[in-house]
């Protein structure tokens, strides 16, 4: 064999491992993003939210009026966890495709994050903490409508700051209020196991109204 014929294949082979490394190496650099409305199949929209108060009363609109001390015994203030009623409304993006379980959406947890216009958002200190939680419901993708009922203000967020200062019993002058905005993002998946997030907002009012 000639010398040339010889320093040919090895540099054949030379290059052939060098290409095998990037091809491995760009494979650890691209990963396919599931975790954006762009890559499901389906619109998702909030239809409504209403405001349910601790003690079951169910208001329409987009406010919720938290009571943090709930004192009608006279004898002891208790603290009443308060929720919202979220209808969400599905489609298919093609809306000249059959539809099949693919465009359905589960939905299988939450967040709840509170925002203030002033800019002051320091959980526990401006605005209570915020929280997950677990959910499971469908959102069929023909146009019809599924509604859930989510926690949006926990038991636990009235006896922590900020909100216990504004209890009459904790020393607070009985008229002090607190207003933000609670963020509700729902997570789900479709039925190829295609991430898709949802947001919806509700307004609240926090005072020791009672």
């Amino acid at each position: 064999m000639s010398l040339k014929l010889m320093r040919r294949r090895v540099t054949m082979k030379w290059l052939s491992n060098i290409s095998l490394v990037w091809v491995v190496f760009l494979a650890g650099c691209f990963k396919t993003q599931t975790e954006g409305n762009d890559t499901t199949n389906n619109f998702i929209t909030v239809v409504s939210v209403e405001a349910i108060q601790g003690q079951g009363t169910t208001t329409t609109g987009d406010d919720l009026f938290s009571d943090i001390c709930d004192n009608s015994s006279e004898t002891v203030c208790v603290a009443f966890n308060d929720s919202a009623l979220i209808t969400l409304r599905g489609a298919p993006k093609d809306q000249g495709s059959p539809l099949s379980t693919v465009n359905s959406v589960v939905f299988e947890r939450y967040r709840v994050s509170y925002i203030r216009s002033d800019g002051r958002n320091v959980p526990g200190v401006d605005v209570p903490y915020s929280f997950d939680g677990a959910t499971n419901f469908s959102v069929l993708a023909d146009g019809t409508t599924s509604g859930r009922t989510l926690m949006v203000v926990r038991q636990q967020a009235k006896l922590e700051t900020p909100l216990r200062n504004l209890r009459s019993d904790a020393g607070a002058p009985g008229n002090l209020i607190l207003s933000v905005i609670a963020q509700i993002e729902l997570f789900g998946r479709d039925g190829a196991g295609r991430a898709i997030k949802v947001t919806a907002f509700l307004n609240i009012t926090f005072a020791d109204f009672s």
